[in-house]
């Protein structure tokens, strides 16, 4: 089991699912500046060595002239003042000051007020020429990740992976050193189509205020820079440290004003503090800044793929609602949290599952640092329900591929997790968890999902199932239950257990000749949308159905956020009939709507 001195890691290992095979690009080397570190309450500079000597990205002030193509340029804001002579063009001047005329849109951009339309510019007129700074790009790089519509180098040997508990982020990171990564979101530039402009100042008072506001951890206070890419368009670049009191780390967010894109890229790295002084595993600030000036748009359109179920976490701090709020992201990775509270009966447990129940003593040993001598006195008692309370998540995956399976308990999982190894036989055995809030299930061979209707406190729920789920009336038993997803998984896994996908349709309240049917009270039959209607604080609602064509029930629930059915191929004529029936000002409190592949109202 992982330690408990590692929670931030075991926290993000639990939540990451890996997406993507491992992308290889080289790397580049040169010497750092120094980085602003917390000590108490205030930034300080001290050096840091970094101990990954390959990941290296700085900025260099010189362009070496043998190979300027091998290098990104970054404009400063600010520059020498040049005036205008007769016959002088800017791509005279970008050239005569960088070497390359192509350079010209830094010098327009940092200009806005002296520059006309298609670059045209007056004698006498003083221009500011900005400072250029180049960061080399990777040696045999493959473009890093990539979409039709956008793409940004990465570091060598890192993968990518969506991450679970915050959505529309994804990540790339190292998976030889899984305790740091950088996270990316990229939208519509709806909020700066023009670039920050004269409002840089406000955006980093605004940005400093939810530092301030942010609880949980200690941050010192961010510091600010500003460039121009080669394409004129704005790149923004700050960076500081939190503080939880045990451990610190350094985190950087940078972000790009393209034409049609807003990217983001937040990255962290946890930092050593020893006799030594300060190091680092990777130098964080230099890869964050050097993958968002390697952020490239083309003339395609994105494809969403990701659906976002309520604001952005910390949003009520945050003045930026397309871009992620990256204080609430370090509080809820690093911040300490107690043990949720439990005021129940503390009885003893049977659990059906022997070795399900050996996998629980494991991590509530290994969550309360039990002794030798504290773990022989506890195996040789019953569990008891006081020793579950901390339990608030479980996530069970399996996958075809040895070694890949998903086992995550409050947090920790298995070294080498392995679903079938635990035989879980029955849901009886989780619902015995009086605290669970969350709850991931991908398995082929549990049926008796109503039994969860016993765990009063569940508020998010993720089943993929093997198998049609005919009885879903146990959803009408939770009542804080904000975040459902019911699907037939896509994943080759479910395949191999055998499931055989019929009609491409799970939950859709039909039952088989001599099936029992959910029953309302009066003893009359409910369908999928009945007990829906009944899921008053749902605020995301993912549902794979293709004959569900009634969506009344939306209507009862007035916290929805976002809602999103699949099931019938997005070119098919029955998932046109289906999105005929969503119009523009239908159900106006779902934000992020997406119907059969089809967005109606934009995720991000």
């Amino acid at each position: 089991m992982k330690s408990r001195k590692e929670p931030a890691q075991a926290l993000r290992k639990a939540f990451r699912r890996i997406m993507a095979a491992v992308i290889i690009i080289l790397q580049a080397s040169q010497p750092l500046t120094a980085a602003g570190v917390e000590k108490g309450s205030l930034a300080e500079t001290e050096e840091i060595r970094f101990e990954n000597q390959i990941q290296r990205y700085p900025l260099l002030s010189e362009c070496p002239e043998e190979n300027p193509e091998a290098y990104i340029t970054l404009y400063a804001s600010e520059g020498r003042s040049y005036e205008v002579k007769p016959g002088d063009t800017l791509w005279k001047i970008a050239r005569e000051f960088y070497g390359k005329g192509r350079a010209f849109p830094g010098i327009e951009a940092v200009n806005p007020d002296r520059v006309g339309e298609n670059a045209l510019i007056f004698p006498e007129t003083e221009l500011i020429i900005p400072k250029a700074y180049y960061v080399e790009k990777q040696a045999f790089s493959r473009g890093g990740f990539s979409a039709p519509a956008c793409s940004y180098d990465t570091p060598a040997e890192y993968v990518f992976a969506y991450l679970k508990w915050e959505c529309c982020l994804e990540s790339v990171y190292d998976p030889d050193d899984p305790d740091g990564e950088v996270m990316i979101h990229i939208t519509e530039n709806r909020m700066f189509p023009d670039g920050v402009g004269d409002k840089f100042e406000e955006m980093q008072e605004a940005i400093r205020e939810s530092a301030r506001k942010t609880g949980g951890v200690r941050f010192s206070v961010p510091e600010f820079e500003r460039y121009i890419r080669e394409d004129g368009r704005e790149l923004i670049f700050y960076h500081f440290t939190c503080d939880n009191g045990t451990e610190k780390v350094q985190y950087a967010a940078a972000y790009v004003f393209g034409k049609k894109y807003l990217a983001e890229f937040i990255g962290y790295c946890p930092l050593n503090i020893g006799e030594n002084g300060i190091s680092s595993n990777y130098a964080i600030e230099e890869i964050t800044r050097y993958m968002a000036a390697s952020f490239q748009e083309t003339e395609e359109e994105k494809n969403w793929a990701s659906l976002k179920y309520r604001p952005y976490l910390g949003s009520e701090n945050w003045a930026y609602d397309d871009l992620h709020n990256p204080f609430a992201l370090a509080s809820e990775l690093y911040a300490l949290k107690d043990d949720p509270a439990y005021d129940g009966e503390d009885r003893e447990i049977t659990f059906t599952s022997r070795a399900w129940e050996n996998l629980l003593r494991s991590v509530i040993a290994h969550h309360f640092d039990m002794t030798q001598e504290e773990r022989d006195v506890f195996g040789a008692r019953s569990i008891r329900t006081s020793d579950l309370a901390w339990i608030t998540e479980v996530e069970l995956c399996e996958s075809p591929i040895p070694g890949r399976d998903t086992i995550v308990i409050g947090g920790l999982s298995p070294k080498e997790p392995d679903c079938t190894k635990y035989n879980l036989t029955t849901l009886k055995d989780i619902a015995q968890l009086p605290n669970l809030e969350k709850l991931v299930l991908e398995i082929g061979s549990v049926e008796d999902y109503e039994v969860l209707g016993e765990c009063s406190n569940l508020r998010e729920i993720s089943i993929d199932s093997a198998k049609r789920m005919e009885d879903v009336s146990w959803l009408c038993k939770l009542p804080q239950l904000e975040s459902l997803s019911l699907c037939v998984s896509n994943f080759p896994h479910l395949n191999d257990i055998g499931y055989q996908k019929e009609g491409g349709s799970t939950f859709d309240g039909k039952t088989e000749q001599g099936d029992e049917k959910d029953t309302a009270k009066d003893g009359s039959q409910m369908t999928l949308e009945e007990v829906l209607g009944t899921c008053k604080n749902l605020k995301y609602l993912e549902l794979e159905n293709s004959d569900m064509m009634d969506f009344g029930f939306l209507e009862e629930l007035p916290e929805l956020y976002g809602f999103r059915l699949s099931g019938n191929d997005g070119d098919s004529r029955e998932a046109a009939e289906r999105q005929a029936l969503f119009q523009e000002d239908d159900y106006p409190q779902i934000k992020c709507l997406v119907v059969d592949e089809k967005w109606f109202r934009n995720p991000e």
